[in-house]
């Protein structure tokens, strides 16, 4: 009887040990596991900052121009495209985006190009006039066209970089879907696309794209940047 309990009790402890040597080794596994998530997600944030196009947010293309960032320039040469200008310096990419354009729509024209500060001007007000014409007040009619219309200074047509394009008659929407994902192609981003109007400051625009250079126009498209975050990116990478 003494020598069964004895052989109890040697097992009980094999088992303990066994037991806790088993737990023990289990949670170091967990533990390898979290760090190599970590490890992970670390690498992945590495390599999106290293995908970054080699390119400066003082590099002329990406100038920024809105409400908070006013423009007191103007481009130093301007070239004709049909009814619009266009800084010079963008001339053949905006005619290539063109002409790739018609290919999906033959109708395809570019409403608007470059313009003067003086020009915007005449047309906010025309815009708040309007406003007011329609019964609100100057302060409501501010409000309503602050969304649709830059204040002079602060359009990004007056840098000669943004077009407006589209059909005249209006354009369909899978129609400007499909001129949109062209654009990266030639430099330019949808400068106002839906759900951005926060940080831009205007309402989703399908006709309104600026010209940013090949590389950052895919890498914006590709990570659904507009200007502002990816300019704010370059400047953290910069630092």
């Amino acid at each position: 009887m003494i020598c069964l309990l004895v052989i109890l009790a040697g097992v009980i402890f094999v088992w303990k040990i066994d037991t806790a040597a088993f737990f023990q080794g289990a949670t170091p596994t967990r533990s390898s596991s979290a760090t190599s998530i970590s490890a992970a997600s670390s690498s992945s944030q590495a390599q999106k900052e290293d995908t970054l196009p080699n390119v400066s947010p003082d590099d002329w293309e990406l100038v920024l121009v809105n409400r908070d960032h006013l423009l007191e320039t103007e481009p130093a040469s301007l070239t004709s495209i049909g009814d619009i200008q266009v800084d010079s310096r963008i001339a053949e990419a905006t005619n290539q985006f063109l002409v790739a354009a018609r290919m999906i729509v033959p109708e395809e024209i570019l409403i608007s190009g470059y313009r003067s500060k003086t020009e915007q001007e005449q047309l906010y007000n025309d815009r708040i006039a309007e406003a007011e014409a329609s019964g609100l007040s100057q302060e409501e009619a501010e409000n309503l066209v602050k969304n649709q219309v830059q204040r002079p200074g602060a359009s990004e047509h007056q840098t000669g970089l943004a077009i407006d394009m589209g059909e005249a008659e209006g354009q369909l929407d899978e129609v400007a879907e499909k001129i949109k994902a062209l654009a990266p192609q030639y430099g330019f981003v949808l400068r106002y696309p839906e759900g951005k109007s926060e940080i831009t400051g205007i309402k989703f625009e399908s006709w309104h794209f600026r010209y940013v250079g090949i590389d950052s126009a895919k890498y914006m498209e590709e990570h659904h940047l507009v200007l502002e975050e990816y300019i704010a990116l370059l400047k953290e990478k910069k630092q």
